[in-house]
């Protein structure tokens, strides 16, 4: 669980034989990603708890629509911004995790390879379950799939917004050769 998580990419065991509500947590662990400030890989601890933290207050706020009512990490104030930028970050995220799945299995790999692969590589993770398991290998996956994937690997350790940026115009044009 713990290289899950942390994104290294061992498997000492084969968790492929566990049973399925072991591998769910698993699976949402593959969601989480490391710590912020580490090389680990996915959306990062500190983004989710900031997510958890909007969505509860977002609830509160049904309830008191007038009310003043701030997301905070740490005692501090987390600006507006920049609640926007890790809820884009995730929405972006999920969309890409989406797209490649969708692609993965439309070229053959059976759902549970297609899904845990396409996020294995956007959390540049490791093993999945099915056929990439901690046994298993992406050798069998279709050729375009694995460029595909490996796609989802450069977006994934660059992160969504960086690559998003890198894509306008404007960025290139400031650059000079």
């Amino acid at each position: 669980a713990l290289s899950i998580l942390t994104t290294t990419g061992y498997a000492s065991v084969d968790f492929e034989l566990w049973n399925d509500q072991a591998k769910m947590i698993l699976f949402v662990l593959m969601f989480i990603g490391g710590c912020a400030g580490s090389a680990a890989g996915g959306p990062k601890v500190v983004r989710q708890v900031l997510i958890a933290r909007y969505t509860l207050l977002e609830l509160r706020r049904t309830v008191h629509p007038r009310g003043v009512l701030p997301v905070k990490l740490g005692g501090r104030v987390v600006p507006e911004e920049i609640m926007r930028a890790v809820l884009v970050f995730f929405l972006f995220y999920l969309l890409v995790f989406a797209v490649c799945s969708t692609v993965v299995v439309a070229l053959g790999a059976d759902l549970v390879t297609g899904i845990t692969a396409s996020i294995a590589a956007t959390g540049n993770i490791g093993p999945g379950f099915g056929g990439i398991g901690p046994m298993g290998s992406y050798a069998d996956l279709h050729p375009v799939s694995k460029i595909i994937l490996a796609l989802a690997m450069w977006v994934g350790r660059l992160e969504v917004l960086t690559v998003l940026a890198l894509l306008r115009p404007e960025v290139w044009r400031m650059m000079r050769w």
